[in-house]
């Protein structure tokens, strides 16, 4: 198993079919690889339909602060994009 990243997906979803407006949402994910970051990023917005990924950032560190993951138990906090948001 490959060590798990902090990924930064900034999610776009298209407003209207007929319009070049998009809407924007920046969330995290830890995964292993950047196609894995793209899919549950895309997870994260289950309110809107076809969200794609317009940008994709691995973080090792922040500010002079290393990332460092640390497995814990499941607490029941999956975020989620703006629940009802688009409702």
């Amino acid at each position: 198993m490959t060590k798990p990243n902090l990924y930064a997906a900034l999610l776009g979803w298209k407003t209207d079919e007929n319009n070049f407006m998009e809407d924007h949402q920046v969330v995290y994910v830890v995964a292993e690889n950047e196609e894995q970051a793209r899919e549950q990023a895309k997870e994260k917005w289950e309110s809107v339909e076809d969200p794609h990924v317009d940008g994709l950032q691995k973080l090792n560190s922040i500010d002079w602060y290393k990332i460092n993951l640390e497995k814990i138990e499941n607490q029941g906090d999956n975020i989620k994009v703006n629940p009802g948001y688009f409702k």
